[in-house]
């Protein structure tokens, strides 16, 4: 028998590999959780927790980007880009998005590809390239493709029109991706629906997407003739919140409040309308949500409420798409970036008096807590270069 000497140490020497053994249990589990699949090494992403401004782009719009404020975003998505059959992303339109990127980072925002997009991917293909064996060969050219053009991450773009068609295989593929994006800094966001999900979109890949840009607009459209009203009202916001936060339990800094900078004009042949042809007819319109029976749309003030709504309560705010947008004074992404700018208060549109008879011009609005010099809150002149007409 030991005596209590030898007693002592022998229980000294099984402590210690006891603990060497939970310590390197431990290390094993903080490996697995950073490295989920380790034929991508570890993940190195730095989650951003800044309030995020994501505008999307479509490649039919590139044409357009020297009209457009892209200073006051902090995000850019590309939209859209899809795979052939052998899983090579093409831009849409064959598109060349390298000067886009370029034009992105030398403003200091993060470019993204989106992949699919709503109504055109091709079902067949885009069912193929998931499949279990299929899957890495495809993920492997996403991040190719983001290496070769020097994107910063992907978002996923998978709507209604195909996910049906990917049921089980959406979710193993959205996790694996964000492993393969990770592991070299990138992220990876997602497009999704405002009040409802598809059985497809598991709780795993909501898990995954740094943070989820909610598409609020399209309660109703031009494929609903018999529906004609607002597409996009205030209330949609409020609703997509309550399903997002309480229902699908997605803590709001990762969630993203989309508005549209299009409305839809319901007089035969139904249409979309850009936010900037609508103003074009009348300046008043700016400061409307609807026109009659025949436009509906967010105006100046809806698009202030809800700005408001997504710094109060939200990660951020997104935008499509920010080619429907005027320019000069009645740009919709100038009022969001005032809006943020003003700080935590209530925020007023005031106009500018250029001929400081006490009335300011309709089409020339700012937002901010209190009048900036040579600003007035109402819109009342007609003529601003006379003191003496209003």
């Amino acid at each position: 028998m030991p005596d209590d000497k030898e007693l002592k140490y022998i229980q000294m020497k099984l402590l210690i590999r006891f603990q060497f053994l939970y310590l390197y249990m431990g290390v094993m589990i903080c490996v697995s959780c950073t490295n989920r699949n380790s034929g991508y090494g570890p993940d190195i992403y730095v989650p951003d927790t800044t309030f995020k401004v994501v505008g999307y782009l479509s490649t039919g719009n590139f044409n357009k980007l020297d009209l457009l404020e892209l200073d006051k975003l902090t995000y850019l998505n590309l939209a859209f880009a899809n795979p052939d059959a052998e899983g090579n992303l093409k831009a849409d339109r064959n598109a060349d998005i390298r000067p886009v990127v370029e034009r992105g980072h030398e403003l200091n925002l993060k470019v993204f590809i989106s992949l699919a997009g709503g109504g055109r991917p091709d079902t067949v293909i885009w069912k193929s390239l998931l499949l279990p064996e299929n899957r890495s060969a495809f993920i492997k050219k996403i991040l190719d493709y983001t290496e070769v053009y020097k994107l910063d991450g992907v978002d996923v773009d998978i709507e209604w029109n195909l996910l049906p068609y990917l049921g089980d295989t959406y979710s193993p593929f959205v996790t694996e991706l964000r492993d393969a994006l990770h592991s070299r800094g990138k992220g990876i966001t997602s497009a999704l629906g405002a009040t409802g999900l598809h059985k497809a979109v598991g709780k795993e890949a909501l898990e995954a997407y740094d943070f989820i840009n909610v598409m609020v607009y399209d309660k109703t459209g031009i494929w609903r003739p018999d529906d004609i009203g607002p597409h996009s009202p205030y209330s949609y916001a409020e609703e997509a919140i309550r399903f997002w936060t309480e229902e699908r339990k997605i803590p709001a800094d990762r969630i993203i409040l989309g508005v549209p900078f299009y409305g839809f004009d319901f007089t035969p042949p139904a249409r979309y309308i850009s936010y900037k042809a609508i103003i074009e007819e009348n300046t008043s319109f700016a400061y409307q949500d609807s026109v009659g029976r025949k436009y509906y749309y967010n105006g100046i003030p809806t698009i202030v409420k809800k700005t408001r709504l997504a710094k109060n309560k939200l990660g951020g705010i997104m935008i499509w798409e920010i080619a429907s947008d005027a320019e000069g004074d009645l740009s919709l992404m100038r009022a969001i970036h005032q809006t943020l700018e003003a700080g935590d208060c209530e925020v007023i549109t005031f106009f500018r008096d250029e001929d400081g008879d006490g009335y300011g011009d309709i089409a020339k609005p700012y937002q901010a807590c209190s009048a900036p010099q040579g600003y007035v809150t109402n819109m009342n002149d007609k003529d601003d270069t006379n003191p003496k007409v209003h």
